[in-house]
């Protein structure tokens, strides 16, 4: 899902390339994507002069603990959790 970062600038190019109409539009002088509509074709990435149209993995709001989607939520237990919940031993194996 891309979104758009503080360095949009208005300019529209992206709405002019996005073959989903709808899915892109200028609100307050900014752009604005409706990721229920977006087809992730990535012609909007293109012709953003300014770059300010960034894939999902950079959006700072999906990144850390409490904050969304991403790496360091939940507590798990895969290797390095903890004394016997790895594989193959513990109390984990007695059922």
């Amino acid at each position: 899902m891309p979104w758009v970062n503080s360095k949009c600038v208005g300019c529209g190019n992206c709405v002019k390339v996005c073959p989903v109409e709808g899915a892109i539009r200028i609100e307050n002088g900014k752009a604005v994507i409706d990721n229920y509509k977006c087809i992730r074709c990535g012609k909007c990435f293109d012709a953003c002069p300014v770059g300010a149209i960034r894939p999902n993995y950079e959006n700072p709001a999906l990144r850390g603990m409490g904050r969304g989607f991403g790496r360091g939520l939940g507590r798990g237990f895969g290797r390095g959790m903890g004394r016997g919940y790895g594989r193959g031993r513990g109390r984990w194996d007695e059922f």
